[in-house]
């Protein structure tokens, strides 16, 4: 049975805590991504303007509300910026209090590892939007978040079955890439793609497999016309359809069972 941490506070106060750390981690989250990206040193580098170089304060580093004062100028040279902090910052906030209230409202080990995996992929999803890219050191802290939440849920050889189940996901999407190259002459599946296929396949298990390529299926479509469409770029990242979907299979897979209602739709049964 899992103990919850804070049990000894009131709801109220969790959803308190929940909400300050959804800000926090998505003021991490635009500063990580930025520096990651921009091959930045992510350590001993304070926080500065982007157009004058001045070193921000406290006050000028709240999540969201410190953009609202200063009306998304900087306070020391005036110039715009970029909303992409807010949203970034608003975002966490709204994808954490889901996971809460998903897991039934309670702070636990389960809770926070699910923060922490959220948060990765969140923050590739950012970088993929911006850079077309997903850096290794997110894929490398993400498998071992990952790996951490098989072994809580289960033990440390159900490892082993999560990294073969990964595998099996990774050769699925070698195979999508090799219809696509030969039948199409086109790269649909990057490097990338693949190592992310991997972790998901950790993550989720062979139970899950059929619902994670549907959704990452349905939503990349989607996605990729709506992305050609508005910034007029035939190439459109695809690290949003495969986060969103090995994000709603991890906290929905349980109510996903996509085999089962094919093979009723199949068997009319």
């Amino acid at each position: 049975m899992q103990n919850n941490i804070l049990m000894i506070l009131s709801p109220q106060v969790q959803l308190f805590l929940v909400i300050i750390l959804a800000l926090i981690m998505g003021s991490f989250a635009s500063l990580f991504t930025h520096r990651l990206a921009t091959k930045q040193s992510l350590v001993f580098t304070r926080s500065k303007c982007l157009k004058c170089n001045h070193h921000l304060h406290l006050k000028n580093l709240i999540p969201i509300f410190s953009w609202l004062i200063q009306k998304g100028k900087c306070s020391f040279c005036h110039t715009k910026i970029s909303a992409r902090y807010p949203l970034i910052e608003l975002c966490f906030l709204v994808i954490f209090l889901g996971i809460y209230y998903v897991l039934d409202r309670q702070i636990n080990s389960q809770t926070i590892l699910y923060f922490a995996i959220t948060t990765m992929l969140l923050c590739m999803i950012i970088v993929d939007l911006e850079h077309y890219f997903i850096p290794d050191l997110m894929q490398y802290i993400l498998t071992i978040f990952v790996g951490l939440l098989v072994v809580f849920h289960n033990d440390s050889f159900s490892l082993l079955i999560a990294f073969r189940d990964g595998f099996a996901f990774t050769l699925f999407a070698i195979a999508l890439w090799l219809f696509f190259y030969f039948g199409a002459g086109i790269s649909a599946i990057g490097v990338d793609d693949l190592k992310f296929f991997f972790i998901a396949g950790i993550l989720l298990g062979i139970k899950n497999f059929i619902a994670f390529m549907m959704i990452c299926g349905l939503v990349g479509v989607c996605f990729g016309i709506l992305w050609q469409k508005l910034m007029k770029d035939e190439t459109f990242p695809f690290a949003p359809a495969m986060c969103i979907s090995a994000l709603v299979c991890l906290l929905f897979g349980q109510y996903l069972e996509i085999s089962e209602w094919l093979g009723k739709l199949i068997f009319l049964s």
